[in-house]
């Protein structure tokens, strides 16, 4: 409508103009004379101004029809009898039609010089915006990097004030660092050249020094201007978070390179993610080589197509082990076990999988030497002397004996059979054992074997490998026949070998004591860590499970804190030995009160040396004064020496800090009256790794580091750390001197600051233990509570016992079904308690079910256990379900 209406005005303005001009002809005619039709060409150039061409048009139109009626003889008619006249109104229309198009077209010009003004404006209105809203940095300067406009936000970067901008301070250049200078000096031509350049990461200096990240993006402000437009983002929270995931990721690399696996992560799309040191080195080709290829692009089709169904597999979720060849950098094709293990996200959704990888070349080449071995063993039984024998297994006598005796222990065959031969030509050193077991086993075995030594004719000892064969009657043995095999230059073997073993083991020897340190460290890691982790994750399934009273829910939570700080302080000590062995600790010196420091770690383990009613006195020089000292690690040198003397502590005893200032060097000296340090383990105490007792009966946890972290802490500072004790339950001493030059006697000097952690819980009937008898035997009374709870939910009845004594007396009361041992306990350990246990009748519990649950988790200790009596082996920390599951099965419950 509304339109229409501006039409209608428009075609309205065009007759309204051309009745006026011309009403105003008429009246002034008497004074246009030659230029009567020039009131006509205004109405027509405001008609077409107004309205533009088509209105302008009309107005044309119109005045051609009023002149030539009006004013062209004849006058008031349509009819034009001279060429005159047809000249004149031609010449009208020309000029009007050409008065119609230059209207318009400035009419047009107008127009478009009107909306290019409200669009610049509104562009700059944009900008003024944009530049205003401080999202990000905004700057214009010149070639030259001088500052004309910036607005808060690029100031806020880079630290300057708006007054310092207008005084002319900033220039780009002067806080551009000297490394990024080659770089701008590109941009500005890559700017003259194509008026733009791409967004690039550089620094700038802050006005205190300090550096900020940003991204800049640049641009002319127009074609050859000397202005130039940037646009600032700081990323420097980016740039933290990025150093604090490398950081993250350079730790799990290097407890992932520590490991003797290859290990690699794969995603869903079968792409490199991560491969640790041992990975890079098999193939050797770096990560950055390997990240994001395709299994198929790196490994090859033909290995793809070999393991590719084991991949899919991994991929729908399920674990998977297959053996396998791959090519390794040499070039040879070894043998490799791998195992895939699906990750998934919080939807249950299959992210990728862990690739475990172990070079088993060298055990195929053995189970090959082996296979070789027996076969060799097989032709060279065809070709050695061997006696059949056959002999009646009541009287021992031979009924039969083959002809090869006489060849090699030079008796007749007749002699054979005379009453008790055998047993009188036996050497006299083996004779009452070799009579007994053959009685002893022919009662119980179908077959056994054994060696053992006879006296030949001649006087010769003759070694023997008789392998017997027992045919049974219906209820004892009815004969024996087996091979007797000279065996006797097998046996000088042996012994020359023997001998030149003893000779390398002699050279060996201290090799192997140094890997016997490596491997009790390793134990003693892999208990001290799954100890804390069984009662956390133990604890947590349960929590998430179901609820609990507040008591039992406190109980849990105080259990997962106070493990978790135990394993942290684990942890943190691992890494502290692991940066010193990379040459990576160091120090934050500074201005420090000894006093202070000791107090807060004083305080730290008081609450332990509380538990255990040990009283912890202090005595400080008041004239000690300041050091220059790291803080932190003089804390942890003091506290690491305290809780070692709390640990080593029994109840009621005493530690006492001093702290004083002797001639050029500070002293502080940690005693206690403690178990003491034998004299020959004092020089091996501030060693990595080393402790007094390693063993599994040991009454101390730890891993044996904080000593060798106080030394070398010591050491980084100047000084020294010396241990001494008067022997074994005589208490020990801690010394700590550090030099003179670390000393500050100004009393001026600034002072210190003060010091300022989706369960597969298997889903188990609560009721698959109702009425099952568990005896649990461990020294951790948060092993206890926790075994106790889980197996109560199952409906178990349970006594927790701390040690083997308690275990074997429980044994005889509470009369269990199933006993769960752990491993490593003080005095006596489970190996004992089992072979104790297993040496009992039957009616008394000799023959209990019984599991060993242990922090020692190698595979050495599983076969130990085995073969120590138990029937299974589960390490630490458990699954609840699972433990449950098992106690079932052993009960015959499932």
């Amino acid at each position: 409508m509304k339109g229409r209406v501006s039409l209608l005005l428009n075609y309205g303005v065009a007759i309204v103009s051309v009745g006026i001009a011309l009403v105003l002809t008429f009246v002034l005619q008497p004074f246009l004379d030659r230029s009567i039709f020039l009131l006509f060409f205004g109405a027509i150039a405001i008609s077409t101004w107004y309205g533009g061409i088509k209105p302008g048009i009309l107005a044309t139109i119109s005045s051609t029809i009023a002149v030539n009626y009006f004013f062209i003889n004849p006058k008031f008619s349509f009819h034009v009898d001279s060429l005159n006249s047809i000249i004149k109104l031609s010449l009208f229309m020309m000029i009007t039609l050409l008065i119609n198009w230059l209207n318009s077209e400035l009419r047009a010009a107008k127009q478009k010089l009107e909306i290019n003004i409200q669009y610049l404006a509104a562009s700059e209105s944009r900008f003024r915006r944009l530049k205003n809203a401080n999202i990000i940095g905004v700057i214009i300067t010149d070639m030259n990097g001088k500052v004309l406009e910036a607005n808060d936000a690029f100031l806020k970067m880079v630290g300057y004030s708006q007054e310092e901008l207008l005084t002319g301070r900033i220039n780009v250049r002067e806080i551009t660092p000297p490394e990024y200078v080659e770089q701008s000096e590109n941009l500005k031509v890559e700017l003259k050249t194509q008026g733009v350049c791409q967004p690039f990461e550089k620094q700038y200096i802050r006005k205190d020094g300090s550096r900020v990240s940003v991204i800049v993006g640049l641009a002319l402000l127009d074609n050859n201007s000397e202005q130039i437009i940037g646009f600032v983002v700081d990323v420097s929270q980016r740039k933290q978070a990025e150093e604090s995931l490398q950081k993250q990721e350079e730790q799990l690399r290097l407890i992932t390179n520590s490991l003797p696996a290859k290990i690699s992560y794969v995603d869903a799309q079968q792409r490199y993610r991560f491969n640790n040191k041992k990975y890079e080195e098999w193939f050797g080709i770096p990560t950055s080589e390997i990240y994001g290829k395709h299994l198929e692009e790196f490994l090859g089709k033909s290995i793809y197509q070999t393991i590719s169904p084991y991949v899919e597999t991994a991929l729908s979720g399920k674990e998977v082990t297959y053996e396998t060849q791959i090519f390794h950098q040499d070039g040879t094709k070894r043998h490799t076990s791998v195992t895939y293990i699906p990750q998934f996200n919080q939807q249950g959704i299959v992210k990728g999988f862990v690739a475990l990888m172990r070079d088993i070349t060298e055990q195929k080449q053995a189970e090959f030497a082996l296979k070789q071995s027996e076969e060799k063993f097989r032709k060279l039984t065809e070709k050695v002397r061997v006696i059949p024998w056959e002999a009646d297994s009541k009287t021992g006598n031979f009924t039969y004996i083959g002809p090869q005796s006489e060849a090699i222990l030079g008796y007749p065959s007749n002699d054979w059979y005379n009453e008790n031969f055998w047993a009188t030509h036996i050497h006299p050193d083996d004779q009452e054992w070799v009579v007994n077991y053959c009685f002893h086993s022919s009662q119980s075995l179908e077959n056994y074997e054994f060696e053992y030594r006879m006296l030949a004719a001649d006087g010769r000892v003759v070694w023997l490998y008789d392998i017997v064969n027992v045919l049974r009657g219906e209820d004892e043995p009815k004969l024996l026949h087996g091979f007797m095999i000279d065996i006797t230059e097998r046996k000088q073997a042996e012994q020359e070998r023997e001998q030149l073993l003893e000779r390398e083991q002699a050279a060996r020897a201290e090799a192997e004591a140094l890997n016997r340190i490596k491997d009790e460290f390793l134990a003693t890691l892999s208990h001290e860590l799954r100890t804390p982790l069984n009662a956390m994750l133990g604890w947590t399934q349960l929590l998430k499970s179901r609820k609990f009273n507040e008591a039992t829910t406190a109980t849990a939570l105080d259990t997962i804190d106070r493990n978790s700080r135990a394993l942290a302080q684990l942890i943190e000590d691992v890494l502290d030995v692991s940066r010193i062995i990379r040459g990576k600790l160091h120090l934050n010196l500074r201005p420090v009160e000894l006093a202070p420091v000791v107090e807060a770690a004083i305080d730290t383990v008081r609450p332990a040396a509380d538990a255990k009613s040990i009283s912890i006195e202090s005595e400080f020089d008041p004239a000690l004064g300041l050091v220059i000292a790291d803080a932190n690690r003089l804390q942890q040198i003091i506290w690491n020496l305290l809780s070692n003397a709390v640990k080593f502590t029994p109840k009621g005893g005493r530690v006492q800090v001093k702290l004083e200032r002797i001639n050029s060097r500070v002293q502080i000296q940690v005693s206690d009256t403690g178990i003491g340090i034998s004299p020959e383990f004092i020089p091996h105490v501030f060693e990595r790794f080393r402790q007094a007792d390693s063993s599994t009966t040991r009454s101390h946890g730890g891993l044996g580091l904080g000593l060798a972290i106080v030394r070398h802490l010591v050491e980084l500072h100047g000084g020294t750390v010396s241990a001494s004790s008067p022997g074994i339950e005589h208490g020990s001493i801690f010394t700590v001197n550090l030099p003179m030059k670390a000393l500050m006697s100004e009393n001026n000097t600034p002072k210190p600051h003060p010091f300022s952690a989706k369960s597969d819980f298997v889903n188990q009937q609560f009721s698959i233990l109702q009425d099952v008898r568990v005896l649990v035997v461990d020294d951790e009374a948060d092993t206890r509570n926790l075994l106790t709870t889980i197996l109560g939910q199952y409906g178990a009845q349970v006594l927790a016992v701390t040690c083997v004594q308690e275990a074997l007396k429980a044994l005889s009361q509470f009369h269990p079904d199933i006993l769960i041992s752990d491993i490593g306990m003080p005095q006596e350990d489970g190996y004992t308690l089992i072979r104790k246990v297993r040496s009992l009748p039957s009616d008394q519990g000799g023959k209990i079910p019984a599991v060993a649950l242990t922090a020692y988790a190698r595979a050495e200790d599983r076969t130990q256990a085995l073969l120590a009596g138990f029937q299974l082996h589960i390490p630490k920390p458990i699954n609840p379900g699972e433990l449950a599951a098992v106690v079932a099965n052993l009960a015959g419950r499932t």
